[in-house]
């Protein structure tokens, strides 16, 4: 594949999106109730990108580092492949993803925003880091999206991905010729 370039050549084999919760898919605040119950914001087009990317054929995963039911919630609604909460050792989901899979590490493109996520990011294909990500996060990320957590980052990344594959039109038109009803 002469004139492709390294990133482009990551962000081609990624087969699998692992994703961070807070302070990527939002803002990073967590909102609770008065019941003590916490609840998530999410961006409307980065809840899009997982149609987009599963009706294109990916697999995802969220893995966050906190739990509640709201992002268990997220994950069905939208259905992701895996949900992981109250993961401290985000690189063992990872290497665990790969190995049910069976797709190799380079394969995994990892979304992240925050400390927590940097040993995942250095053992995936494509480390890609939020906006506003933490300056540590953004140091060895492959790639840094555009947006910040909260707007749009995942949309982004998919859109990205998605071109890359040439897969972004097709998968488009198959998002917009989808029936009315849960999908």
């Amino acid at each position: 594949m002469s004139g492709m370039t390294a990133l482009e050549e990551r962000i081609r084999n990624v087969q699998f999106i692992v994703c961070d919760v807070d302070g990527v898919l939002t803002n990073g605040s967590i909102f609770f109730d008065a019941e003590g119950r916490s609840f998530r914001a999410v961006h409307a087009r980065d809840v899009t990108a997982l149609t987009l990317w599963h009706l294109a054929g990916g697999k995802s995963a969220l893995v966050s580092g906190l739990g509640s039911k709201a992002i268990e919630a997220i994950a069905a609604t939208w259905r992701c492949t895996e949900c992981h909460l109250w993961i401290k050792d985000k690189a063992r989901i990872c290497a665990e993803i790969a190995l049910r899979h069976n797709i190799p590490p380079e394969a995994i493109a990892f979304l992240g925003d925050d400390i927590i996520d940097l040993c995942a990011m250095k053992h995936v294909g494509l480390a890609v880091a939020v906006q506003d990500a933490a300056p540590e996060v953004k140091a060895v990320a492959h790639f840094i999206t555009d947006a910040p957590g909260g707007h749009g980052p995942l949309r982004e990344l998919v859109h990205r991905i998605l071109a890359a594959q040439g897969r972004l039109d097709e998968t488009v038109k198959a998002y917009c010729d989808r029936k009315d009803g849960i999908q």
